[in-house]
């Protein structure tokens, strides 16, 4: 579940796969044009590096200037240049395209229609993954779908077209098709995906016929390219498990190394004469290749955590590597995986490096230039290009620079500036600053002895963080770091905020406003990657995301239901569930309430997902012990343990998920368990995807569930569409709903909003005629959150005041 959480919505936008390395190193000889091209993914030798020299002047106050700039829509397709013509693709929310530009001027030459749009899900957007290839005559396409297709340069006339699943048994990646294709000699070579040796297939590339294919690895958001290693030209191909060396003309393997990460957007990087780096989520290695005899060895040389945890690729310049790690632009030393800095600005984004600089593209929409160097880092030139989320690496070309984000395409020239860092990174001022902490904080700044007034003014305080006038939450660490940021359900979902430093001194704050009711979950973030609780602060809880301290406003209700019960308990029955619509078993933690061993009668049931969650973090069966006679009548619960949720809940799965739920567990449990058997008084709840299999099933199977009931439930649109057509094109059922979310639930700035999506949901269903229990909280997102109120959706479904028994 961490990674439907922390990377599905990252993996959603992951890149193809690319390869760096230095012109040096003896790539094979290309047909694709001039030094100053970029004709395809990641530039001429697929490595993201111009050839092109002397392009900077800095001195002379020459900076970046925007030539022009348009609206395109959503892809993540990047932009390919050749002979005066930038290629690139994007969906218009009906179609999808290919599109070319004349690249001096930004006017559109042609458009070729694809298909119907790819809808994006999960988190990805509509349109494209995939980056054309320019060949000569000929502009080679892949659709998200699967359509590989020729068209000429001039004209945009289709020449030919096949399709990689329904010709060719490819397997979709769950965000489709992102790989670019490549042409070395007269075959197009792209990674196809499948499990019947056609992991990878080469082409014909004036015809589109299949000449051959290979491997068996999987594969997702990885690309593959042609270089020479150990004296040997030849593909270097990434699965999810292996990396492959293969003849481009026959697929035959010359080698493979097994990277064991499962890492579906692997990026390898020639970091040196015949030495690869492969990026994992969690660690880095180098791994070399060399010849013996006959035969090509490879060997692992180091292993590194300092570039990690990021789909974006990595260049290599003059022995140091230059990429990302999580959010931190890093260099690392590529002869011993050290690092030799890291940096906060310019802030997470996509590089490539043009005459010793790096080129920077950052999510925010700012284009950045910097000294490749291992000395540190420092800018030399920025502008604000973009003010959408931009998540597609530039390109260079012809002397410009070409970037596009998710709705604007542009060029931007290197000429004389009247500013030539037009981005400044100021010191935010303080919140409230008449506040009294505000206040206090000055009195420090101003103390001859600092660490003495720091002293005394943490010793009056009670509590932390520090709340004032009901509405301000001061952030308060104390310790020496190299770096400190926050980060939390009050800031958009991954993103951290930089801790402010009383100069000095080693305390540290953060003020934010909230409403007086509020309470969210947050923690801090120590040295760039180490992320911790509040030492202050001992309340805690865990959830998807891992581990996070509370801020409670004052005004928040603590609720008590969740407190180690003094009365009565109930007991839990552990068993397993066989499933024929499955073909295996399900884990199973039934609650029977005190009593039910003791007595005849029956009893109304509640059908719980992600069951073991509910118990272990979301506390339900303290919940239960403690309202059970005193606000709820006695209820049997069935925690329905997930294994599979991420498809089985709103996905691929979902309808096979809901006929078990309806079809096989409910007739299991009321054969086994004295049970109230009417649809009245049976209740089926989740949160997030549990809360959308909630109330898929309890549509699709109508008459089954009189209750429902979903928190911050998962309503992407691209899920919750077919959820409500099912719903309005149902008769109206006679159900209790209740539905909540929080103010500060999942969310990305120009992406998507958890309350929106909630909020636009409960709508649609009262318009349907449905009232609607629950509403917005003032509170954030996971089981720290939703176990507050699991006591307000038992109350609705199965209160004292109307029993159902």
């Amino acid at each position: 579940m961490k990674i439907s959480y922390t990377w599905r919505i990252a993996l959603s936008l992951a890149l193809a796969l690319g390869l760096t390395a230095q012109a040096a190193l003896a790539f094979p000889k290309s047909d694709k044009g001039e030094k100053n091209d970029w004709p395809n993914w990641r530039g001429r030798n697929y490595d993201g590096v111009a050839l092109t020299k002397n392009v900077f002047n800095f001195s002379k106050g020459h900076g970046l200037k925007a030539a022009w700039k348009k609206k395109l829509g959503s892809a993540y397709s990047s932009i390919s240049i050749a002979d005066g013509r930038a290629f690139t693709m994007f969906s218009d929310s009906t179609f999808d395209y290919l599109i070319a530009f004349e690249a001096k001027s930004g006017a559109e030459l042609w458009r070729h229609k694809i298909d119907s749009t790819y809808i994006g899900h999960d988190g990805s957007h509509n349109g494209p993954n995939s980056t054309p290839l320019i060949d000569g005559d000929i502009v080679y396409g892949l659709g998200r779908k699967g359509q590989l297709f020729a068209l000429e340069v001039k004209s945009g006339k289709k020449l030919w077209e096949t399709h990689l699943v329904k010709d060719h048994h490819g397997l979709e990646p769950f965000h489709g098709f992102t790989t670019s294709p490549i042409v070395q000699d007269e075959i197009l070579v792209l990674e196809t995906g499948g499990t019947k040796t056609n992991a990878i297939s080469g082409f014909d590339k004036n015809s589109g016929k299949l000449l051959w294919a290979t491997g068996t690895d999987t594969v997702n958001y990885q690309s593959p390219i042609f270089v020479s290693i150990a004296g040997q030209p030849q593909l270097l191909f990434a699965g999810d498990k292996y990396v492959y060396g293969l003849d481009h003309k026959s697929g035959k393997k010359f080698w493979e190394f097994n990277h064991k990460n499962q890492n579906q957007s692997l990026t390898p990087v020639v970091a040196g004469p015949n030495r690869i780096m492969l990026m994992a989520n969690n660690e880095s290695m180098l791994v070399e290749v060399s010849k013996e005899g006959d035969n090509l060895q490879t060997r692992e040389l180091w292993k590194s955590r300092e570039l990690k945890q990021t789909l974006t690729p990595t260049v290599y310049h003059e022995g140091y590597l230059y990429g990302y790690s999580g959010f931190f632009l890093t260099c690392v030393n590529a002869t011993t995986g050290e690092r030799a800095w890291r940096s906060r600005p310019p802030g997470d984004g996509f590089v490539i490096l043009v005459d010793g600089h790096l080129v920077i593209m950052t999510k925010t929409g700012e284009l950045h230039i910097a000294a490749a160097s291992p000395a540190g880092y420092e800018e030399k030139a920025n502008i604000k290009l973009f003010d959408g989320l931009t998540w597609t690496p530039p390109s260079f070309a012809e002397g410009r620079i070409y970037a596009r984000s998710l709705q604007e395409i542009a060029s931007v020239e290197i000429a004389p500036a009247t500013q030539l860092l037009a981005v400044t990174r100021t010191v935010p001022k303080l919140h409230a600053p008449n506040s009294a902490f505000a206040q206090s904080l000055r009195k420090i700044e101003n103390a001859q002895d600092k660490n003495g007034a720091i002293d005394a003014f943490m010793k009056t305080q009670t509590s932390f963080p520090i709340i004032e006038d009901n509405k301000l939450a001061h952030f308060v660490y104390r310790g020496q770091v190299e770096d400190l940021a926050i980060m939390g359900d009050m800031f958009d979902l991954g993103q951290q905020s930089v801790m402010f430093r009383v100069p000095g001194t080693d305390l540290y704050y953060y003020t934010i406003e909230v409403e007086p009711d509020a309470r969210l979950n947050y923690r801090f973030v120590k040295n760039f990657e180490q992320r911790i609780t509040d030492p202050l602060n001992p309340v805690s809880a865990g959830g998807f995301l891992g581990r996070f301290s509370e801020l409670a406003m004052p005004k928040f209700k603590r609720p008590t239901h969740l407190d180690e019960p003094t009365g009565a308990r109930g007991t839990i029955d552990s068993l397993q569930f066989e499933s024929k619509v499955f073909a295996g078993s399900r884990a199973l933690q039934i609650y029977l309430p005190s009593g039910y061993a003791n007595s005849s009668k029956r009893y109304p049931v509640v059908y719980v997902n992600y069951g073991q969650q509910a118990l272990r973090m979301g506390k339900m069966a303290n919940t239960l012990d403690n309202l059970i006679g005193k606000t709820i009548e006695p209820v049997i619960a069935v925690f329905i343990h997930a294994p599979n949720s991420f498809t089985e809940y709103a996905r691929a799965q979902r309808d096979k998920y809901a006929e078990m739920v309806a079809q096989e567990l409910v007739p299991f449990i009321d054969a086994k368990y004295r049970t109230l058997t009417r649809p009245e008084a049976r209740a089926f709840m989740g949160a997030d995807e549990g809360g959308y299999a909630a109330f898929y099933a309890t549509f699709k199977y109508p008459g089954t569930f009189a209750h429902v009931g979903g928190q911050s439930t998962h309503l992407f649109p691209t899920e919750s569409e077919p959820l409500k057509n099912m719903i309005k094109a149902s008769k109206k059922l006679d159900l209790n709903i209740y539905l909540d979310w929080g103010t500060y639930d999942h969310r990305t700035t120009g992406s998507f909003d958890w309350a929106e999506f909630n909020s636009a949901f409960a709508k649609m269903l009262e318009e349907q005629g449905y009232k609607i229990n629950g509403g917005q909280v003032h509170d954030g997102f996971d089981w720290a959150s939703w176990r507050t109120r699991t006591d307000r959706v038992l109350e609705t479904f199965f209160s004292l005041a109307k029993k159902v028994n």
